[in-house]
């Protein structure tokens, strides 16, 4: 992401789906995971991406959802 100040910034996207998909692995050990600067959105649909990183921009959380890059 790049914001207005010309920083730059990265966060992991995830579906409902792609967590439950890598939480359903056979070889994930230990069974559980925690990833920092992730959001979860319902798609990866161009507006409903948009529309969680504006609302989260909004309410002066995606400075946290998201980490400098490089």
């Amino acid at each position: 992401m790049t914001f207005e100040d010309g920083s730059k910034r990265w966060s992991i996207l995830y579906t409902p789906e792609r967590l439950k998909n890598n939480l359903s692995r056979t070889d994930l050990d230990p069974p559980g995971l925690f990833i920092q600067h992730m959001i979860i959105v319902r798609s990866y649909d161009e507006k409903d991406v948009e529309r969680t990183l504006r609302y989260l921009e909004s309410e002066n959380e995606l400075l946290s959802a998201s980490k400098p890059l490089g």
